[in-house]
């Protein structure tokens, strides 16, 4: 099996990155040649409050995924199938000399003097970069200027942790680079990183040919959302097309990447003007959900690395609405997530409002369960992940613009399976009631699980038991009332 390792660039960068984390956590499928994700992100603002709350998730489902085997299992795939590696990175890349430093301390640009007095150097500097740009701190990022950020990624040093990275890189493995086109981090980012792999020959790692000559996809985020007017903040919202169209003018002819996707949208909604730190923390938006799901694909795809030869790849969706609901996609992006999204969300509602009543009932007495406690850190995580999945992710797509409403969140009194927008399960038949199959609600969840978990079901410890059981009458009882 092989690893697909994701340099997640900037702001954006981690946030398709969230998205991604609650797709394999749902269960959706990498293909049958990866098995591992080697996230990283690349940010001068350590202190980014989306950077910060994308690696504690990731560090989240690592917590759960640790304890989980399916070498045993019938379908060797499921919730939390693929593992995610950080390499010993923690997520993140270091970038040398940005902490506590001006951008005009880093280019040495007082240091270009004659006899005290600025010399031609000094100049040229100054008319490429603005008074303002000499004065921006580092460590809060590059404040959308990409021609500050090109220069400190460029750095020698940073290109050398750049690929450091890759240092277990082995024939098979893939590499992929997520980054927006409009802002300063991701638009540097992006080309000089792509530009770094396919020169690895020239540095002294092992298997640089390997890295030289693997298949790389990008995806390329376009303006999705705007900023609120702040004269004080040196992002501009009216800049960002001015610098998408630069960078898509600069790509051409200057990448050597084998699958590039584009994702945008109409904005909608425009965002606090924040310029970095732990106040960064934008809501969950569909189009980095999209944007993950080019990562699926790539993963899945028959792609191999030709010079010249790039796919060029867009995400739509069949029905242009506001909101979007999982049938708006169309069938195709249906097919690689809807099961696992709806599956995934019984799931996380079974586990949040009606797991503390089960706790009594026939399969907690199993061999595999016997001396479990429910109160072991496992089952505290995995709680905490279902609501980070709930409360937050999907809460956010669904109070965002453009929303994405997959599910009805907090129904009242509402039956489970009536809570999937614009899919509606059968009816309950009268044969099937005298059954005790294809009840309603959470009992028919109650009743598939006591089923499942009296099979035989060898070799698997309390968590492992647990995921399949309850996972396996998910699903059963969601083919039987969806058939799909």
């Amino acid at each position: 099996m092989s690893k697909l390792y994701i340099y997640g660039i900037g702001g954006t960068g981690a946030r398709v990155l969230r998205s991604l984390t609650m797709l394999l956590a749902s269960g959706v499928s990498l293909g049958p040649d990866i098995d591992t994700v080697v996230p990283v992100i690349i940010d001068p603002d350590s202190s980014n409050g989306d950077l910060s709350r994308t690696v504690g998730l990731m560090q989240l489902y690592q917590k759960i995924r640790k304890h989980l085997k399916f070498d045993n299992r019938p379908e060797k795939k499921g919730y939390f199938h693929v593992d995610i590696d950080d390499m010993n990175t923690n997520f993140r890349l270091h970038l040398n000399n940005v902490a506590n430093m001006k951008f005009s301390d880093y280019i040495a640009f007082n240091r270009f003097t004659t006899e005290g007095q600025p010399d031609p150097n000094q100049a040229l500097l100054s008319l490429l970069f603005s008074d303002q740009n000499l004065q921006t701190p580092l460590d809060v990022g590059f404040k959308g200027n990409p021609n500050m950020g090109s220069i400190v990624l460029n750095d020698p040093q940073n290109t050398r942790s750049l690929i450091e990275l890759l240092q277990h890189f082995q024939t098979g493995d893939r590499i992929f680079i997520i980054s927006s086109i409009f802002g300063g981090t991701g638009a540097a980012g992006f080309p000089l990183l792509q530009k770094t792999m396919r020169e690895a020959e020239a540095l002294d790692i092992p298997n640089s040919a390997a890295i030289a000559h693997a298949p790389i996809g990008a995806v390329s985020v376009l303006p999705y959302f705007g900023l609120k007017d702040d004269k004080e903040s040196q992002i501009k919202m009216e800049t960002f097309m001015s610098k998408t169209k630069a960078a898509l003018k600069y790509y051409i002819g200057n990448l050597d990447v084998d699958a590039l996707y584009y994702i945008s949208d109409v904005i909608k909604n425009r965002y606090n003007n924040v310029e970095g730190a732990t106040e960064q923390k934008n809501q969950a938006h569909f189009v980095e959900l999209a944007a993950a799901l080019g990562i699926v694909d790539f993963a899945r795809a028959d792609i191999r690395h030709q010079k010249g030869n790039t796919s060029f790849r867009e995400f739509a969706v069949r029905d242009d609405l506001n909101p979007l609901t999982l049938p708006d996609l169309g069938p195709a992006t249906f097919s690689v997530m809807g099961h696992e999204m709806v599956s995934f969300f019984v799931f996380a509602r079974f586990y949040l409002e009606h797991f503390n009543d089960t706790k009594g009932y026939a399969w907690t007495k199993t061999p595999q369960m016997k001396g479990t406690s429910f109160s072991d850190p496992f089952f505290i995580d995995l709680g905490h992940f279902l609501n980070e999945y709930r409360a937050h992710w999907l809460k956010e797509m669904s109070d965002n613009q453009r929303s994405f409403q997959p599910f009805d969140l907090y129904p009242a009194e509402a039956d489970i399976f009536d809570t999937i927008n614009h899919i509606h399960p059968k009816k309950t038949s009268m044969i099937e009631k005298l059954l005790g199959k294809n009840l309603q609600g959470f009992p028919a969840v109650d009743t598939e699980i006591s089923d499942v978990s009296m099979k035989r079901i060898k070799g698997l410890d309390a968590y492992n038991f647990f995921i399949t059981v309850h996972e396996t009458a998910i699903n059963n009882v969601i083919k039987r009332k969806f058939n799909f």
